[in-house]
């Protein structure tokens, strides 16, 4: 039997399908004589499209991006009803508000492009001959899909078409199948083992009458929809998804210079929280809440092997909340492992800042943790089981350990109020250093949330959302069962005040970048750095001992009477005007979040966070350039120094407050080593003690070159400013290749300034860097404009380590060395070859 899996537009280019990952997998293991092949169209479309009418990165994920507008399912639909106008005025009226022009007229040349693209991607399909084609269809694919299974059973009747996905959960499925005869089977629910079986019936000719959840036609062409399971697939029986067709097709696909793919792995299904306080909006998990978890040990072996097999490092979980269980477990392991991974993780927010440091440790960088309000009101209306101050500390915490926090501010729910959002818009500059939501958005009604099925929490005049009835061709009783987003009367604030919403999150991006508050934890004092445009001050130091115990207790919310209570406990008799006078001083200084009679400090602790942060110039990611304006500290005394100068701050003016200055840090032959203990003592921000000079010269001054470049590049991958001065010489014009480390403070030569000026204006973290994995090393590069990748397999460890404190030329054949100075990965300082991409540690935010 052949069997052809295949992902429609509009799925993500950076993400192979788990479901038909999972599924390639099981039927190989079900039926070992079988070919089954994955067709990743959402790549081949890609290919395709631009060769005839161009789509960028950006247009590609508006449409991928765009589904609760209707407006990428719609581009299909004239395919599916094979006219190349189809409906063209009723869309452009409907989304002349939310799409903008531009895309509008870009989707008018999709929309007429679509049936012949559709029609080229069934004959390359059918031209292999299969048996079965299978199709998954999850929020944006749908009218793709059946544009897709039209066509197919219209040229060949004999091959079985089958849908599965999202799209097909529940009453969506069965709707699907009475409303398109074309498509033979609709699998509703989870498919691992349900598809299987199907395959058996239709090799050995029986019927799949008692498939769970199976939609299938009799002999007459009657639709049939089998009763779904009432369990849910455990945890035990989840296979390893296999994803060699997407990786061997993203590399031959325009997506291989448009996006780094990920892996898609799932560590659990369903959601524990929702099984206990199902959120009032989210439709997620469809049919099946409960929470199932893989073993820690398995989840961990799954992941390291895959990345292993496929060569990637960044991972994205699709579980809808992280099992609490495997920080015990899980993260730990995945600490102590010898790969650089970049995962990105669904948790909740109430997490403590230990917590969180741990998920970084282990290569989790970036997390969703649901927060979608600060106000405590509106977060009680939607059943998150946090306050408005626990998600504020999230934020503040997520800046400490360098931790990338996605989220969106929601709004319109029933019984919210303006005074709501106006006692959170109103703190927002205290706020403006933290993660900014992504955007602003007004709930949908989701087909299976709370909302949906309990009109008495407030929206009871439910109907399938316009787009609807613009995209396909069925009465309106068949929409509302095969719909997922409904329309109803908008509840909660009214438009005029979402405006004043949505300006101050646009405010809070813009300023995001540019503005920093930090702490340094002194013991007896603490001191505080504040760039933010929004307040005049700049440094201040809390020393009174019970303003800095109340500090402290400020880590975690509490009302004012808790925190007075707290401060006598701990022997401060302080009068309660004395703490009331307090708050409002630090009210004044955006120090703090109040939120349902409850406050919590805003300052996380100082990571050099501004050099984490990102701004887009062109598609290109750049520091934002007041960062690198000017010196970045005082040049010592010469004779001054004679180790690493090291503070806890980066900020000139910080620097000279009691307590920043650490002393002095010898200088070793193992600057790798050393700049880590650094790094773990709280160093911010270093000074060398003599300048970094490049050009012929004794070994002993070449020992001292490379000594003191390692330190640059060291500190540049751990997020560390560094002052320090160059001179490149005769070698000025190579200075690009260096241009990925933190800029220095003078350079010498030819055009010096110059070249100075063009390294700190072009200058971003990670820029050259690499990351290890097992039995590769990946670096990423983009010291010359374009992304570069590089995968260097089979890499020797030892070789690779004498590299980067810089080894004896001699060591290393001479075929060798001309091909690392070739690959601008090495660099020749006279007798010795050293390595310059910095190890990615940290991963900025782009604002």
């Amino acid at each position: 039997m052949h069997i052809t899996l295949v992902n429609m537009p509009w799925a993500s280019i950076d993400f192979p399908s788990l479901a038909l990952g999972i599924l390639k997998q099981r039927v190989a293991d079900e039926f070992p004589d079988s070919r089954v092949d994955v067709v990743n169209a959402n790549l081949d479309f890609l290919d395709w499209i631009t060769e005839r009418a161009g789509l960028t990165r950006e247009e590609y994920n508006f449409c991928w991006d765009s589904y609760f507008t209707g407006y990428s399912e719609w581009i299909f639909s004239s395919a599916l009803y094979d006219d190349p106008h189809w409906r063209n005025a009723e869309f452009a009226d409907l989304v002349a508000e939310s799409v903008p022009g531009d895309m509008l007229n870009k989707g008018r040349e999709l929309h007429a492009l679509a049936p012949e693209y559709i029609a080229s991607l069934v004959d390359r399909i059918l031209a292999d001959r299969p048996d079965v084609v299978g199709f998954s269809t999850t929020f944006a694919q749908n009218s793709a899909v059946l544009a897709a299974a039209r066509l197919i059973k219209r040229i060949a009747p004999e091959v079985w078409v089958v849908l599965g996905g999202g799209n097909c959960d529940g009453p969506q499925g069965a709707a699907l199948h009475r409303g398109f005869p074309f498509v033979d089977y609709v699998n509703r629910g989870e498919g691992e083992v349900s598809f299987t079986r199907l395959l058996t019936c239709l090799r050995d000719e029986s019927s799949p009458a008692d498939i769970p959840g199976l939609c299938w036609r009799d002999a007459s062409g009657a639709s049939h929809a089998n009763a779904m399971s009432a369990a849910p697939l455990p945890a035990s029986v989840l296979v390893t998804p296999d994803y060699t067709d997407y990786f061997e097709q993203h590399a031959a696909s325009r997506a291989g210079a448009m996006a780094e793919p990920h892996l898609v792995v799932e560590s659990s299904r369903g959601c524990w929280w929702g099984q206990k306080h199902h959120c009032t909006f989210c439709g997620l998990n469809g049919s099946f809440m409960e929470f199932r978890s893989k073993s820690p040990d398995r989840f961990v072996d799954e992941l390291l092997a895959m990345t292993e097999r496929y060569q990637v490092l960044n991972v994205a979980v699709a579980d809808n909340i992280l099992d609490m269980n495997y920080l015990r477990s899980a993260v730990p392991r995945l600490a102590e492992a010898e790969c650089d991974l970049r995962i990105s993780y669904e948790i909740k927010s109430n997490m403590r800042r230990e917590q969180l440091a741990s998920l970084v440790a282990a290569g989790i960088h970036y997390v969703q943790p649901g927060i979608e309000s600060l106000n405590g009101r509106v977060l009680k209306l939607m059943d998150k089981g946090v306050t408005g101050c626990q998600n504020v500390r999230m934020l503040r915490d997520a800046e400490s350990v360098s931790l990338g926090v996605v989220w969106n501010y929601l709004f319109g729910f029933p019984d919210e109020t303006e005074e709501d959002y106006d006692a959170v818009i109103d703190q927002f500059p205290a706020i403006h250093h933290l993660a900014p939501p992504n955007g602003v958005t007004r709930i949908a009604i989701e087909r299976f949330s709370p909302y949906f099925n309990r009109p008495e929490l407030g929206f009871g005049d439910l109907r399938p959302a316009a787009h609807y009835a613009v995209i396909y061709d069925l009465p309106e009783s068949e929409l509302r069962d095969m719909a997922y987003v409904f329309d109803a009367a908008h509840q909660g604030i009214s438009s005029v005040h979402a405006e004043r919403l949505d300006k101050a999150v646009e405010t809070w991006r813009h300023e995001f970048p540019r503005g920093r508050l930090t702490q340094c934890d002194l013991t007896d004092s603490i001191v505080l750095t504040n760039t933010r445009p929004g307040f005049a001050w700049r440094t201040l130091s809390i020393e009174e001992p019970w303003e800095v115990a109340a500090f402290r207790l400020l880590d975690q919310p509490c009302t004012s009477d808790v925190l007075l209570n707290k401060l006598r406990a701990g022997h401060h008799d302080i009068a309660a005007e004395k703490v009331s006078a307090l708050l409002d001083r630090w009210r004044a200084l955006g120090l703090l979040f109040e939120d349902g009679g409850q406050a919590v400090h805003v300052v996380p602790h100082a990571a050099n966070q501004d050099l984490m942060r990102w701004v887009t110039r062109d598609g290109s990611p750049a520091l934002v350039p007041a960062l690198l304006h000017g010196s970045a500290g005082r040049t010592p005394e010469a004779g001054a120094a004679r180790g690493l100068r090291c503070w806890r701050e980066r900020d000139e003016e910080a620097r000279e407050i009691d307590g920043m200055y650490m002393g002095e840090c010898d200088l070793e032959d193992t600057p790798v080593r050393t700049v880590s203990e650094l790094i773990a003592r709280g160093t911010r921000h270093v000074a060398l003690p003599e300048p970094v000079v490049l050009g012929p010269g004794d070994p002993g001054s070449d020992r001292q070159t490379v000594r003191g470049l390692t330190h640059v590049r060291e500190l540049t991958g751990h997020g560390v400013s560094v002052d320090w001065d160059l001179d490149l010489g005769a070698e000025i014009g190579q200075w690009r290749l260096f241009s990925h480390l933190y800029p220095p403070r003078s350079l010498a030569g030819p055009d010096g300034d110059a070249v100075l000026d063009q390294w700190r204006a072009a200058f971003h973290m990670n820029k050259c860097g690499y990351r290890r994995g097992t039995g590769f090393v990946e670096v990423t590069d983009l010291r010359h404009g374009k992304q570069r990748r590089v995968l260097m397999r089979k890499v020797h460890k030892g070789k690779l380590a004498s590299l980067l404190d810089g080894a004896p030329a001699s060591d290393f054949r001479q075929r060798e060395i001309d091909a690392f100075v070739t690959s601008g990965l090495v660099h020749r300082a006279g007798s010795l070859l050293w390595w310059l991409p910095s190890r990615i540690s940290r991963w900025p935010v782009v604002g």
